[in-house]
């Protein structure tokens, strides 16, 4: 996970972004309710888990045409849209860290993020935070994501403090913590 700080500077033209699975947990249901039919731009970028097919058609069929789909990208392609985007949203019913918040955040995009599961101890108050059971309260916090600049602040504590050199570090003093030397 290396990100370059340039995302910062560099221009943004998709409003919004959503990186996951298709799959009911993710919960693009209610996003797909909070930003039908608004000015905003949203692509899904995530192929539908394997057993979630009857939710992903759902979702395709209650989308209208400010809402495209894209299936699984590699990596390498990935970027160009996290830095393209404005903000990034995940409002899942529950997340752990939420991978791609992270590399959102680390690629300049603002997030919009679930405040179910563990989110705010990776993210602190420098997201906007969203009730997943309600599209009014994912489309407000999505509101308020689009109108700030990016948080600079976040964009540095992630690409400094979340990426592999890191998490072997971590990894390392903890096998050290276990094994007696």
């Amino acid at each position: 996970m290396t990100f370059s700080s340039k995302a910062r500077g560099s221009k943004r033209i998709l409003n919004f972004l959503s990186v996951a699975r298709i799959e009911g947990i993710k919960n693009q249901l209610n996003l797909i309710k909070a930003i039908n039919g608004t000015q905003y731009q949203l692509i899904f970028i995530g192929a539908p888990a394997p057993n979630q097919i009857s939710y992903y058609k759902t979702c395709r069929k209650i989308a209208q045409s400010n809402i495209t789909f894209i299936d699984h990208l590699p990596h390498n392609k990935l970027v160009q849209y996290y830095r393209k985007a404005k903000v990034h949203v995940l409002p899942s019913w529950f997340e752990t860290t939420g991978l791609s918040s992270l590399e959102a955040a680390a690629m300049g995009c603002n997030i919009v993020i679930t405040d179910k599961g563990d989110t705010r101890e990776y993210f602190r108050d420098e997201v906007f935070y969203c009730d997943p059971s309600s599209p009014e309260s994912i489309y407000a916090a999505i509101e308020e994501a689009a109108s700030q600049p990016v948080n600079s602040r976040l964009v540095d504590r992630v690409q400094e403090n979340f990426n592999w050199k890191q998490a072997s570090l971590q990894t390392l003093e903890a096998y050290h913590q276990i094994i007696p030397e």
